[in-house]
């Protein structure tokens, strides 16, 4: 699917608002700290994969919990360090 300009930017500022969610955190800030003062430098790499699917209606949208093609259900495991993240987002896991 090609995108217009205006969906690009928004998933940019996407982009943006997730690293900012990481780097304004306390949680993450206290723990960054305690590893540096421990003479390592940090490198966090992290992808994240967005699929869009156009609706053909004006209705609100749905967060998919599967593959993008449809097929395969998403096995949902979390540890606290994934519940900790998701709730900084907002998002309560128990919910999903």
């Amino acid at each position: 699917m090609e995108l217009d300009d205006t969906m690009k930017a928004l998933l940019k500022d996407l982009g943006m608002a997730l690293h900012q969610a990481l780097t304004k955190d306390e949680n993450v800030k206290a723990y960054t700290d305690k590893i540096k003062s421990n003479g390592y430098d940090i490198y966090l790499i992290m992808e994240a994969n967005i699929a869009l699917d156009k609706r053909d209606d004006q209705s609100e949208g749905s967060l998919f919990m599967h593959a993008p093609d449809g097929n395969d259900e998403i096995r949902l495991s979390f540890n606290q360090y994934d519940a900790d993240f998701l709730a900084s987002l907002k998002i309560k896991p128990d919910e999903l």
